[in-house]
């Protein structure tokens, strides 16, 4: 029986890869960079800015390449907006009784001004971000704290995302997965890659995760 889904924030219930996109586009560009955004992606996609640097060679320069990230990301911030079918699928999930948490790889300060945005604080309980944990995904460590926040064992939860450390990061504590793969992330990921993770579902929609939970399809 399903007791609570985890789900990612941006990429996963946010459309808001693009905004990403264009602040990484931003800093890296600011250093001398110019990638398509499948490499922007692989890149810098769940990764701390000071690895980022250090993997571009500029370890002195993670300061300024974060100061110009964040300036993207308020820029932008106004473009996320809720895939379809996502609040239909947390009512859903509030009707039968399912806990909803978040587990962000992304700032504090970006998730509270995005669930502010979007209403979803109220599905939500805990909004696990980056700056929750000492060690982010895929180390399941945020997995540990919301299931201790719940009261509940990971094998009765499902880890929903949308990249290879949502996954790992759920089987790490045997969690079910579901891997969320919309047309169009072929620009941001290779499904190959993905599928190495072995997430026990694939969805390319919120309609089709819902119908997995009206099923109970996953555990």
């Amino acid at each position: 029986m399903i007791k609570a889904i985890f789900f990612d924030l941006d990429g996963t219930l946010i459309n808001s890869l693009p905004l990403f996109i264009k602040a990484y586009d931003l800093a890296l560009k600011e250093q001398g960079f110019t990638f398509p955004k499948k490499e922007v992606a692989s890149t810098c996609f769940g990764k701390t800015e000071a690895a980022i640097c250090q993997k571009l060679n500029i370890p002195d320069k993670t300061k300024q390449f974060k100061k110009t990230y964040f300036t993207g990301l308020k820029r932008h911030l106004k473009e996320g907006k809720l895939f379809n079918n996502v609040l239909e699928t947390l009512n859903l999930c509030v009707e039968k009784q399912i806990n909803l948490a978040i587990i962000s790889f992304a700032y504090r300060w970006y998730v509270d001004k995005m669930i502010k945005r979007l209403n979803l604080k109220k599905y939500f309980n805990p909004i696990i971000s980056f700056n929750d944990v000492k060690n982010p995904k895929p180390n399941p460590e945020a997995v540990i704290l919301a299931c201790k926040k719940l009261n509940l064992q990971p094998q009765h939860t499902i880890v929903v995302g949308d990249s290879k450390s949502d996954i790992l990061m759920g089987k790490a504590k045997g969690c079910k997965t579901v891997l969320f793969y919309k047309k169009g992330y072929d620009l941001f990921y290779d499904l190959q890659t993905l599928k190495e993770s072995h997430p026990d579902k694939i969805v390319k929609n919120f309609r089709e995760l819902k119908k997995l939970i009206l099923k109970n399809k996953i555990l």
